[in-house]
Formats: structure tokens, C-alpha cells, sequence
């Protein structure tokens, strides 16, 4: 491995101890540094820090095609048996991998993280408790880098879990509303459940492939020493293909619940009710891209089966749909921008489950800055004006003409219009599946359901646009006059609008044109540009014409301060409610938390109580009332002690001198 940046991977385990050490610091400290905004300007020098190491990190790892560094260490070795399942026994590693995925994912996660850092100053300077803010956020930065850098899966595992902790802190940073702790704890709970199922997978894994040789450090978890191979066990017998099938099925419940697939979706919407900084970094580079990353990993490292593909494919092309028509009615202007992460999430799932796993991760390098830059500038907005009612605002382009652009930027690239870079990874999405689908009939309803999607994601995210941006006036007179925030609020919009035009243009440059080359399957081959046929360009002007449909059809309704009004007698109330109620998917989770969940835990309390606490409690009260009785003869009276004694001796006496001698008589001996 070499290159100019190349002395720099064996460093990359300071890129999330940056972090890491600013909660520390944070923790111990924080209360005392109100001149440092509580800890505030600590976290944004530790992203700070990490993000420059990470990016230069990356940037080497890129201009060495090809190459990858692994630092590792044995973290406990068991001893073999000579026989079982592991006769030679196993060692568990921990270390950092840095290549070409990683590479992509630091970059993501190290800019996001700071520009939101830097955003927070003046955006959370008017809410207490803001030192545990500020660590948690940090220690959530450093979990999510930790995952990124991970070189097996035990090691990726731990700071998922961590990952997950600190979102539940964070969604519920205003433990003080109902709504804040609800959605934490739902959050929270929903995530599990794709948890277990993921640590069931990497049990299967493990009992699959430990014994496969030392060259795979912890089981399948172990990533590849030699970088070339793809999938990386293509050359290791499987020795129950159906097991393996029901593993890459664990594995997509547990990408399922972080990154919000159907059915585990119900969590995300509901998350908006922590700070909206923290609704950037959630859905822009963290948590919800962990579940992406992960299917990305495991697609290259150990493989799925087809039935897997299909699976996933399924589940990604459905949930970009699903997701899409919930956003289209709604009147929270945070709740359309995490539907549509949502969404974009389900493009990503599909392209890696159709086998083109860089380009599903290329679709989440350029969704992670304009979806930020979609947060940013609503949290802005409501930081002015104090609301996300879309239907109490308008006319804010006149008084916040940074912020106005800045969505507006962001919702030209997450529309998919040229030459932003939603556009081309998007259609990338697009092309690669429509590729896959040659050969897998199967794939085509769910390429339909994503092209179909084009339409609505122009549609909903310009219906936000015009309704918040457009017109003379905010509708609701009581709001505060809006203005533009301040310069550490403006710094991250106008950084993320310049990414959000340019991130697409990347896959342009000779270095990394192999790497997220249209239909570019992995590993990539270096320096190669990507490449467009007929077939693209046709499926790029259908998608693109679809995009400013969805545009002009918003701009008919809701364009200049127009509000549209469906009528209470239209055929179309009906599907309108049901989309405000989440196709009452979210009222049937509560129901069945509530009779079935609930029902089982009273259930449980009931064995608990008189069952098992009963069965104890009931031996506490014979105990107590023989010993109340055997106390007493506990009279202090020596002649009472003395006749004990004399009737012991007469029962010992005659036991063994008139008893035991007349056994062998009774036996007939």
C-alpha cells in the first residue's frame, strides 16, 4: 500500500477518540465552561479534529485504488477442546479497517457531524441541560465513527448498540414533554428488535464460518485480509446454504430497524420530538445510515443468498414508496424531511440488494449533505419563528433568503434535478436496478415502485417548499418576525448547499469514477470513469421529466402562497386520512403494545407475584411459624432444660437399644 496520505491509516483510531475524549471532557467539566457555551465549542473541537483526520484518511484511501490497511489485536483467545464445534478453539479481535467503504462513510459522517456541532451552538443556546447535550452528541459522533472503522462484526456490534443509547438520549433530550419521552422509548424498542435479529445473525455466522481459518480473524466477522475477493467467502464451502439464507435475513431485520425499513419504520417520523440538530445527524449520517452500511458490508465481505437479494430489494423498493405517500400530506415540516429520509433510505436498501452495493453507498454520500442541509434550514426556520406548522408559515424567502436557498438547493437535489447530486446518484440507483432486473423478473414491481417514487419526492418536498418559502406573508400574523440566524448557523447551510450541488460530480473524477460507476459492481475498477448507455440516458430524462412534474404540479397547488384545499366531500378524503394516520399501521403498533404486549406483562406479573414470589413467600411464612413455636420453649427455667435433656437421652436410648436390635427380627433375619 502506498500513497502521500498513506502514513496517516494506521492513525484512524484517533478519529473517533477525538470525540470520544470531548465527552469526557464534557462530562466531567461541562458545567463549569459557560464561556465555552457549556461544552459546545469542546464537541465542535473534537469534530473538528476528527473531521480533518477522517477526511485526509479517506482521500488517501481513495488515491491508492485497490489498497486497504487493517490494524488489529487480539482482544482473548479461547483454548481449543479437541473436539466440538470449535476444536482449535477462536480469538476475538478489535482493530480498524479503513477502505474504500470506510472511506466514503468518514467522510460522511465526520463533515455532517461537525457542521451539526457548529450549527448547535446558537441553536441550542436558548435550552437548558445543555452540557449533557453536548456529550451525548459527542459520544453519539464517536459511536458512529467507531462502527465505521470496525474490522469485525462483535467489535461493529458493540458500537451499534452504543449508537442506539445515545439516539434514545438524544430523541428524548426533552425528557420533559410526554412526546419526547414516548418517542425515545419508542425509538428505542423498535431498534431492539432488529437488534436481537442481527445478533442472531452473526451467531449463525460465527457457527458457520469459524473454523474456515485464521485469515478471517473472529468467524465471517473477521473482514478480509485479501482485499480482492467479492463476496469475500465466495471461496469457503457453506455448509447449509438454508441457515446462511436465514442468517442474511437476520441481518436485513437488523438493518431493517436502524435505518427505518417496513415494517420496522414507525419509529423515525416519531423522533422529530428531539432538537432538530440532532434530527439532522440522525438521519443524515449516523444512525439510520448504520443499517445501509451494514447491509453494505455484509454484501461484500460474506454475501447473500438470491433469496436474500430478493428480500432486500423488496423491502427497499416498497418502503421508498410507502414512505414517500405519507409525506405527501403532511403539515410538520420535520416530519416530510424524515419520511423522505425514510424513503432514501428504501433507494439505498434496493441498490444493494440488486448487487450494486458502491452505488447504494454513493446515493447515501450525496443524500447525507442535502438531507442535512433539508434539517439545518428548517431548523432554522423554526429557531425564528418558533413553529413547524408548514400551514402557519409563508412568505420567508423575503427575510431569510440564505435559509429560502439553501432548502431550496436541497430540495433540487433530493428531486433529482441535474446538475445537483441527487441526480446522479439517484439515477445511478435507478439504472443499476433496472439492470438487475434483466435478469431477476422478480425486481421489476419494486424498480416500478422507485421510479414511481421520482414523482412524489419532487412533489412533497416543493409542496414544503412554497408553503413555508412562497407568498407575501407568514398566514399566522402571531409568529415572531423571522430573520436570518446566525453566522454558525448560516456557515453549515451555505457548506452544505455547496456540497449538495457539487458531491454528485464526484463519481466524475478519475480517481473515484470506479468506484461509483453506474452500475459499477464491487470492487470497482480503479480510475475508470463512469460510463452511460442509450439505456440511461432514456431512463435519466424519464426520471428527470418526472422530477419537474412532481415540481410544477406542487407549484400549481401551493405555489405564490396558494394554499390547496381538498373538499370534504372529494372521493379522495379517504386516502388523505389514511395517509395522516400512517395507514394506521402506527395505531394498530399501539394497539398490539397495549392488549398483546401489555396483556403478556400482566400475565408475567401474575406468575410472578403468586407463583414464584407466592412459593416463596409461603416457605418465608412456614419458616416463621415453626420457628415461632420452637421458640417457645425457650422458657429460661433450668428444670424445663434438664427434662429436655432427660427425654432426649430416653429417645436416643431407646432407639438403639430396643429399635435397631428388633429390625433384622421384623425382616425375618
Amino acid at each position: 500500500m502506498t500513497g502521500p496520505l498513506s502514513v496517516l491509516f494506521g492513525w484512524a483510531f484517533l478519529v473517533p477518540l477525538a470525540p470520544t475524549l470531548a465527552f469526557v471532557v464534557i462530562g466531567l467539566f461541562g458545567r463549569r465552561m459557560q464561556r465555552l457555551e457549556w461544552g459546545g465549542w469542546v464537541a465542535v473541537g473534537g469534530a473538528l479534529f476528527a473531521m480533518v483526520l477522517g477526511v485526509l484518511i479517506a482521500v488517501g484511501e481513495m488515491l491508492t485504488p485497490g489498497s486497504y490497511t487493517d490494524r488489529s489485536f487480539q482482544w482473548f483467545t479461547l483454548a481449543g477442546s479437541g473436539t466440538g464445534a470449535f476444536p482449535n478453539g477462536f480469538s476475538l479481535v478489535m482493530g480498524t479497517l479503513v477502505d474504500p467503504l470506510s472511506a466514503v462513510m468518514l467522510i460522511v459522517v465526520t463533515v455532517v457531524g461537525f457542521l451539526v456541532m457548529l450549527f448547535s451552538i446558537d441553536y441550542m443556546h436558548r435550552d437548558s441541560g445543555l452540557p449533557r447535550y453536548y456529550a451525548e452528541l459527542s459520544l453519539f459522533l464517536a459511536s458512529m465513527l467507531g462502527l465505521v472503522l470496525a474490522d469485525n462484526l462483535l467489535q461493529f456490534f458493540l458500537f451499534w448498540e452504543l449508537v442506539g443509547v445515545c439516539s434514545y438520549f438524544l430523541i428524548g433530550f426533552y425528557y420533559q414533554r410526554p412526546a419526547a419521552a414516548s418517542a425515545a422509548k419508542e425509538a428505542f424498542l423498535v431498534t431492539r428488535i432488529g437488534d436481537v435479529l442481527f445478533l442472531l445473525g452473526i451467531f449463525i455466522y460465527f457457527q458457520q464460518f469459524a473454523t474456515a481459518g485464521p485469515a478471517l480473524g473472529w468467524a465471517a466477522a473477521g473482514f478480509p485480509f485479501v482485499y480482492h475477493s467479492a463476496p469475500f467467502l465466495a471461496g469457503i464451502p457453506i455448509s447449509n446454504p438454508t441457515l446462511f439464507t436465514i442468517a442474511g435475513l437476520l441481518i436485513l431485520g437488523g438493518a431493517a430497524g436502524k435505518s427505518a425499513q417496513f415494517p420496522l419504520d414507525v419509529w423515525l417520523p416519531d423522533a422529530m420530538e428531539g432538537p432538530t440538530t440532532v434530527s439532522a445527524l440522525i438521519h443524515a449520517a449516523t444512525m439510520v445510515a448504520a443499517g445501509v452500511y451494514l447491509l453494505a458490508i455484509t454484501s461484500v465481505f460474506i454475501g447473500f443468498s438470491a433469496t436474500d437479494q430478493l428480500a432486500i430489494v423488496a423491502i427497499g423498493g416498497f418502503t421508498t414508496f410507502w414512505a414517500a405517500t405519507m409525506a405527501l400530506v403532511n403539515r410538520d415540516i420535520k416530519r416530510v424531511i424524515a419520511y423522505s429520509t425514510v424513503s432514501q433510505l428504501g433507494y439505498m436498501v434496493l441498490a444493494v440488494g440488486a448487487g450494486f452495493t458502491m452505488v447504494g453507498l454513493y446515493h447515501l454520500f450525496t443524500h447525507a449533505f442535502f438531507k442535512a442541509l433539508l434539517f439545518l434550514a428548517a431548523g432554522a426556520v423554526i429557531h425564528a419563528i418558533e413553529t413547524q406548522d408548514l400551514f402557519k408559515m409563508g412568505g420567508l424567502r423575503k427575510t431569510m433568503r440564505v435559509t429560502s436557498i439553501g432548502f431550496l438547493i436541497g430540495g433540487l437535489s433530493l428531486a433529482g434535478i441535474p446538475p445537483l447530486a441527487g441526480f446522479f446518484s439517484k439515477d445511478d440507483v435507478l439504472g443499476g436496478v433496472y439492470l438487475a432486473a434483466q435478469s431477476h423478473p422478480l425486481y421489476w414491481p419494486f424498480f416500478a415502485l422507485a421510479f414511481l417514487t421520482v414523482f412524489m419526492t419532487a412533489y412533497y418536498i416543493f409542496r414544503a417548499w412554497f408553503l413555508a418559502f412562497s407568498g407575501d406573508q407568514p398566514r399566522d400574523s402571531t409568529l415572531p418576525q423571522a430573520h436570518e440566524p446566525p453566522w454558525t448557523m448560516r456557515l453549515p447551510i451555505l457548506v452544505l448547499s455547496a456540497l449538495a450541488v457539487v458531491a454528485g460530480l464526484l463519481a466524475f473524477v478519475p480517481q473515484f469514477g470506479g468506484l461509483f460507476a453506474a452500475g459499477a459492481r464491487f470492487p470497482p475498477t480503479p480510475g475508470v470513469p463512469p460510463s452511460y448507455s442509450a439505456t440511461d440516458l432514456l431512463l435519466s430524462g424519464v426520471s428527470v421529466g418526472l422530477g419537474a412534474g412532481g415540481i410544477l404540479t406542487a407549484y400549481t397547488l401551493w405555489g405564490n402562497g396558494r394554499v390547496f384545499t381538498l373538499d370534504a366531500r372529494s372521493a379522495a378524503q379517504p386516502i388523505r386520512r389514511l395517509l395522516l394516520e400512517r395507514y394506521y399501521v402506527k395505531a394498530g403498533v399501539d394497539w398490539f403494545g397495549l392488549h398483546a404486549v401489555y396483556g403478556l406483562a400482566r400475565l408475567a406479573d401474575f406468575f410472578d407475584q403468586y407463583v414464584i414470589d407466592g412459593t416463596v413467600h409461603g416457605f418465608e411464612r412456614l419458616f416463621a411459624e415453626f420457628s415461632l413455636r420452637l421458640r417457645r420453649i425457650q422458657s429460661g427455667v433450668v428444670l424445663d432444660y434438664a427434662a429436655y435433656v432427660v427425654a432426649g437421652l430416653a429417645v436416643f436410648l431407646l432407639f438403639f437399644f430396643v429399635i435397631v436390635p428388633a429390625i433384622p427380627a421384623l425382616g425375618g433375619g
